[in-house]
């Protein structure tokens, strides 16, 4: 017994040695009006060891008029959707997604792959809103219909609040994404 918590005790320093870097905050959300030239939302990777990243777009599912960029710490053209990054220990370093929704109401979802080289992976998440999304304006006069709220943290609450986005389970059990812009 004493030789499996020895070994369960190596591999898990082992896989705390091999983390190099974390996220301030992984899943952001970020809306705008869709005549906005863009809208951003930043977060920032603190560095826990001098290593070596490389960063990958691996989602980037939104209208197809939109376009997005980057920036990790500095700022890419949109189309740019992979780079490295070499980081130093105690060091924090910008990152950011701006979406130009060109004009276009909707949503979507950009997704950061970032992988340091013992392999250890995060994925950052930006979801974008630009206008007025969702079916939330029906439900201030159908209260009834609603079953629970759920933000974006999973916690049930009783009411909606302006600029957030929330899942709302149905009497019906049907599950709704949406908006309260105002």
């Amino acid at each position: 017994m004493k030789h499996i918590l020895l070994i369960n005790t190596f591999f898990l320093s082992l896989s705390l040695f091999s983390q190099s870097f974390t996220i301030q905050d992984n899943n952001m959300s970020l809306s705008g009006q869709p005549s906005d030239a863009d809208f951003s939302q930043n977060t920032y990777l603190l560095a826990q060891a001098d290593d070596s990243l490389s960063w990958n777009i691996v989602v980037d599912s939104m209208p197809s008029a939109w376009e997005f960029s980057n920036c990790f710490p500095n700022c890419y053209v949109v189309g740019v959707t992979n780079g490295e990054l070499v980081i130093s220990n105690g060091q924090s370093y910008y990152l950011n997604c701006h979406i130009f929704p060109n004009n276009i109401a909707g949503e979507g979802i950009i997704t950061m792959e970032i992988t340091n080289n013992a392999g250890t992976t995060e994925l950052v998440a930006w979801h974008g809103i630009a206008g007025s999304v969702g079916i939330i304006n029906d439900f201030f006069n159908k209260k009834e219909d609603i079953k629970r709220i759920f933000n974006l943290n999973g916690q049930i609450v009783k009411e909606f609040s302006p600029n957030q986005i929330y899942i709302v389970q149905l009497k019906d059990n049907r599950v709704i994404k949406t908006f309260v812009n105002n």
